[in-house]
């Protein structure tokens, strides 16, 4: 006896090509998420690498400054040089603080804890308040030259 090999039979219908169209299905797969697990801050205008190019220039230029200036007496250009050390570590205080509000507005749109981006920006901004203070107190006070 040999099988029925009628093209209706049912077996037939399911591995040939004349299926019906309600029994294919077609499967999505569904989206995988990535899941960063220790995500980093980059910013596309990295200010902290602004800061400190601030902060290297203003030393740089307070240490060389008494050392060229030949013809000024030297306590002029070490109170000159140390305007401009305190300026460029007031200046690159106030890019950090800028940075640092960045990155806590970073961390709290991915919902982690920014605690430690407050406590940095509130010290940033503190201690160039102190440095502006003790800068204008220092040209206000010493008139002996």
């Amino acid at each position: 006896m040999q099988p029925d090999t009628d093209p209706n039979n049912r077996q037939n219908q399911i591995w040939g090509e004349a299926q019906n169209p309600a029994l294919q299905q077609q499967f999505q797969s569904p989206q995988q998420q990535v899941i960063i697990l220790n995500p980093k801050y980059r910013p596309e205008l990295n200010l902290r690498l602004i800061s400190t190019g601030i902060l290297v220039l203003g030393i740089a230029i307070s240490i060389a400054l008494p050392f060229i200036g030949i013809d000024e007496s030297g306590s002029v250009l070490f109170q000159i040089s140390a305007y401009i050390c305190c300026s460029s570590f007031i200046l690159a205080l106030l890019v950090d603080a800028v940075y640092l509000k960045g990155k806590s507005d970073w961390q709290t749109s991915l919902g982690m804890s920014n605690t430690w981006s407050l406590v940095s920006l509130v010290l940033s901004i503190l201690f160039a308040l102190g440095l502006i203070f003790i800068l204008v107190l220092n040209l206000i006070g010493d008139r002996s030259y």
